[in-house]
């Protein structure tokens, strides 16, 4: 026995000349001390994760499909948002293009404007304040014109409210326009005088009109965009054919797995077949990343 045994170690070191006793202890105590922190790791690991049953039952080829079928419904929802998303920025783009090429041509435009404006309300509110004046003083005269108007003025603001009721602001406006001139107010002479004064108030020019139609359409996207990603949740659910709550639960379920499988901290516990089960449709899987994250 002993000479059996000494000949097995002279083979040893025959087969590992450079390999020292020391270095070959020290390979033993490295491979073992491995083991047994991979082994306490994993029972810390263990001890940190959620019960399985906090997320519902454990999935099955039935639920998973059912899964699958929600995330593919939500993911063509944000792939839409997406693309609304896309022709947003386009716009956007477009217009601070065109923002900086007219640089110049807007701040001409707002100065016309501006003073044009300006000039025009000068002339009607001093025209107004005359026309105002004026009735005043035929009025102070003459109670029997007083008493005529208070009686036109309170038949004028029954006939208001009932188009108002009807929701006819043109006609409210005609009534407003009658009454202003009972009392020598004429807007509509007003205005052509002020624009005979002052000058018509310099229509928008092309680019700005197209400006503004982009801000417009924008704006429109973004609540499209808003409508369309609140969407995908219950379009998710309807593909599914699960109440609501036992959709999100199954889907939590296979979140948290492709997390763990994507190299990240696991979160719960998974049963051995259901961890086969979601392994063996990884590929299916990862293919509704956006939507399951």
């Amino acid at each position: 026995m002993r000479a059996s045994y000494i000949i097995a170690c002279g083979v040893l070191f025959v087969a590992v000349p450079n390999a020292a006793p020391a270095q070959i202890g020290g390979l033993i105590r490295k491979a073992k001390d491995a083991a047994t922190a991979k082994a306490e790791n994993k029972v810390v690991d263990n001890s940190r994760l959620k019960p399985s049953a906090n997320f519902g039952p454990e999935l099955t080829a039935a639920t998973l499909d059912a899964v699958l079928r929600g995330l593919a419904a939500a993911e063509s929802k944000l792939g839409q948002a997406d693309q609304l998303r896309s022709d947003r920025q386009r716009i956007d783009n477009e217009w601070a293009k065109s923002s900086s090429a007219h640089d110049k041509d807007r701040e001409a435009y707002v100065y016309a404007k501006r003073k044009a404006e300006s000039c025009q309300d000068s002339v009607v509110r001093t025209r107004g304040q005359a026309a105002q004046a004026a009735y005043v003083g035929r009025m102070q005269g003459d109670p029997a014109a007083q008493a005529k108007m208070v009686a036109a003025t309170m038949d004028m603001s029954q006939k208001v409210a009932a188009l108002q009721a009807k929701g006819d602001t043109a006609g409210v406006r005609r009534l407003m326009t009658d009454l202003a001139k009972a009392q020598g107010l004429d807007p509509k002479a007003d205005s052509l005088v002020a624009i005979k004064s002052c000058g018509a108030i310099p229509a928008k020019p092309a680019w700005l009109v197209e400006e503004d139609g982009m801000r417009e359409r924008s704006t429109q996207l973004d609540s499209q965009i808003r409508d369309t990603e609140s969407s995908a949740q219950s379009a998710a659910v309807a593909a599914s054919g699960m109440p609501a709550r036992d959709y999100a639960l199954a889907r939590e379920r296979v979140l948290h797995w492709s997390i763990e499988a994507r190299g990240g901290s696991p979160i719960q516990r998974f049963g051995d077949d259901e961890r086969e089960l979601l392994e063996s449709r990884r590929a299916d899987i990862d293919k509704y990343r956006k939507a399951l994250n």
